[in-house]
């Protein structure tokens, strides 16, 4: 089965205690998922604040500045914005601090193209600048490398391989055409360009070029830049090629933190670094690899956008290719900005990453400048006399375009104390490039953000941000790089669909590896810029966002999450929604285990009959909620309650992680093994059945059977802790 293809939904979202609800998420008098009605309108009030405050014309000035320079990470240039970004937190009133750690991470020294033969003509040709954008022709932009490409140097003929996707190299053993010995070279789309390497190199090639078809995000796609947002020839895609999928981070300190005192392994040792010579070139200099190219034409869903017939190869092209690559340890630069709740214990975090591959106007720093406006919306409301009930974390990464380095390193290294206090992680990256609006959550949380999207106006119709968004939801697709929040069309009829949470930004480590509850959000457009030197302030202002209005809107969205998050008297975790999807899951899973060569069904039974209690125990904690009241609640068992309604997710997560994989923790959702940004659901039994490996599916079911039963558990003490309360109070 397609990895891709297993992702789920919306599902009917029950209404959330402590509101008399006739439609999901408000009702006739106002009432807030999560709040006491009494409560309701005065975080009305201060939502309304808050939501007057963002603005275009402070965003636009937050993203003129971080994008002032090109800031890789390990540069001094990322250290400069990590500064900058610390003084703006503290000028709102945060308490601001830089974090460092030290990671392995490479320089690129030399990188060499070249085709030898028909003929020889030196590739690898440079991103091209235009005159009306100025930051095109800056010296400082690094030349185009794909980070932890070992260094290399081959000489060998060329082989087509499409997406290089699993699905592409067995059509390509089908047609009888191997690239052992050879170079591959293949378009970006589909997949992670990670994943590229990984099955190339599975496929004994010599070494990958990935290059970007103007079929995907290119001119057949719409105009180009600097006429339109799409990808010109000249354009290349950077990017990592880490293996995220075994785990992110520091490759030399896989679980801990990158401190100076860590213990590291050898660069040998580590099981996330590729061993082939890897690089991106453009759309050009692909031209000129693939004409030449002769063997079988290639099926027609391999053709591109380039004016020919593509061959799959080999043929007269052959190519040289020299990578020298300076690996050391280096160091990044986290900011971390509290504004301190009444409750330290508790924790809302925000996140996103502030390097990024040349200036990133879309990514990150779109997003950074949307946090920055929420930041400064949340200061505006503290001088105002308002204190935040639970403590406020504003977190920017560093290290994450080279394979999510500043985030999980600090996920690593303050795990424990996470797991106490984390009420939710929100995360924003790409946050603007364009006004339609997507989101991706944890299932619990799915339904706060459609509460929210209804309630904030999208600034071009005036109409609510999800009536919007659900006449958009039917027609996305996803982005060819992988960036756009992966969605399905909702069971509901007319609800709008919020996607699986999968890999590909900072959210990972703390969703699949702390059982943090996590949710991705932002607005989307035509963006063929990514990872590009082209992706700056001019095309954010002639294309992306040219008001910046966007921008503002996402400021309020963000800031009215957190506000619901850090003011609710019981935290707006749907339960019932979340054993709802499981149950699809196990019901998809089922399917599979009846198929010929399956499973046998007697190994399932154990996940199905938790499944239930799952169900059970989620109805069971949703009346239990429900019948409470401020009169019955201490503040010790409000803390209480609301401390173990946060834990669910934690109980979801498998010890000794996924079988081959054991950073990736959560048994229910974790980036695909061939897919590296899409969610697999359920990855563990899901994957062994794609694998026909009986034994790790046992031990799979097993150890997802044990996580649903510790999740039911846990909501039972939550259901507990409700009656508990609601007996004492009967009896005063």
């Amino acid at each position: 089965m397609n990895h891709l293809a297993r992702r789920y939904g919306a599902i009917i979202v029950l209404t959330m205690p402590l509101v008399l609800s006739s439609a999901p998420g408000k009702d006739q008098n106002g009432g807030i998922r999560g709040f006491f009605p009494e409560r309701a309108k005065s975080e009305r009030a201060l939502e309304s604040k808050l939501q007057g405050i963002p603005d275009a014309a402070h965003a636009e000035s937050n993203l003129r500045h971080l994008t002032s320079q090109p800031h890789r990470a390990g540069t001094e240039a990322s250290h400069q914005v990590a500064e900058w970004l610390r003084a703006q937190y503290q000028s709102f009133g945060f308490d601001a601090e830089i974090v460092t750690y030290s990671v392995w991470m490479a320089e690129p020294r030399e990188v060499k193209v070249e085709l030898v033969a028909p003929s020889k003509k030196a590739l690898a040709t440079p991103e091209q600048p235009v005159d009306v954008d100025r930051y095109t022709a800056d010296t400082r932009a690094v030349m185009a490398f794909n980070t932890y490409s070992p260094s290399g140097e081959v000489t060998a003929p060329v082989v087509y391989v499409n997406y290089g996707t699993p699905e592409d190299y067995a059509e390509l053993d089908s047609l009888g055409v191997s690239v052992q010995g050879k170079i591959a070279i293949a378009r970006y789309g589909h997949n992670y360009r990670g994943i590229k390497s990984k099955l190339a190199e599975e496929h004994k090639a010599a070494g990958l070029i990935i290059f970007s078809d103007p079929a995907d995000d290119g001119y057949m796609a719409g105009d180009v830049f600097p006429n339109g947002p799409w990808r010109p020839m000249s354009g290349i895609q950077r990017g990592s090629i880490l293996y995220t999928e075994d785990h992110p981070g520091d490759p030399l300190t896989p679980g801990v933190g990158a401190t100076p005192d860590a213990k590291r392994i050898k660069p040998a040792d580590a099981t996330n670094l590729p061993h082939i010579p890897t690089m991106p070139i453009n759309a050009q200099d692909a031209w000129a690899i693939l004409e030449h190219l002769s063997g079988p034409h290639v099926p027609r869903n391999w053709q591109g956008g380039l004016p020919f017939t593509y061959h799959l190869g080999p043929g007269k092209s052959e190519v040289h290719m020299k990578l020298v690559m300076d690996f050391e340890q280096r160091p990044i630069y986290d900011v971390l900005a509290k504004l301190r709740g009444s409750d330290d214990g508790q924790w809302i975090l925000l996140g996103n990453h502030h390097d990024a591959w040349v200036y990133g106007a879309a990514d990150p720093s779109s997003g950074t400048a949307v946090m920055l406006e929420t930041a400064r919306a949340l200061g505006e409301l503290v001088r105002s006399g308002w204190k935040p009930r639970r403590t406020i974390v504003m977190c920017e990464w560093d290290g994450e375009e080279p394979g999510l380095l500043g985030s999980t390193e600090w996920v690593e290294a303050n795990r424990a104390e996470l797991q106490t206090k984390a009420v939710a992680y929100i995360n924003t990256d790409v946050g603007v490039t364009g006004p339609n609006f997507s989101a991706g959550a944890t299932p619990s949380l799915k339904e706060i953000v459609r509460d929210v999207a209804r309630e904030i106006k999208d600034p071009q119709s005036g109409r609510s941000v999800y009536d919007i968004w659900r006449e958009h939801s039917s027609q996305k697709k996803s982005a060819p790089n992988g960036i756009a929040r992966p969605e399905l069309k909702a069971e509901t009829p007319g609800e709008t669909p919020v996607g699986a949470l999968g890999a590909g930004s900072d959210f990972c480590p703390f969703f699949d590896f702390a059982g943090v509850p996590s949710l991705d959000m932002g607005f989307s457009g035509d963006y063929g810029v990514y990872h590009s030197l082209y992706d700056d302030f001019y095309w954010m202002k002639q294309f992306g966002d040219p008001t910046f209005v966007y921008h503002a809107t996402l400021a309020r969205i963000l800031g009215t999450v957190t506000l619901r998050l850090d003011e609710a008297d019981v935290l707006p975790f749907d339960y019932s929604a979340y054993a709802s999807e499981i149950t699809r899951m196990i019901s998809d899973v089922n399917a599979r285990v009846r198929e010929p060569k399956g499973a046998e069904a007697s190994d399932w039974k154990a996940v199905s009959d938790a499944g239930e209690q799952l169900t059970a125990s989620a109805s069971r904690t949703a009346a239990a909620l429900g019948a409470i009241s401020p009169a019955m609640l201490s503040p010790a068992t409000q803390r209480e309650l609301n401390r173990a309604l946060a834990s669910v997710e934690q109980s979801l997560l498998v010890p000794e992680g996924l079988v081959g994989r054991t950073w990736y923790k959560h048994a229910i959702f974790a980036p695909g093994s061939y897919a590296g940004y899409a969610a697999e659901v359920m990855p563990g039994v899901n994957e062994a059945l794609d694998r026909n490996d009986p034994a790790t599916f046992q031990r799979e079911a097993s150890a997802l059977a044990a996580a649903l039963a510790r999740a039911a558990v846990r909501l039972d003490e939550v259901s507990g802790m409700a009656k508990t309360a609601a007996v004492a109070h009967s009896g005063q």
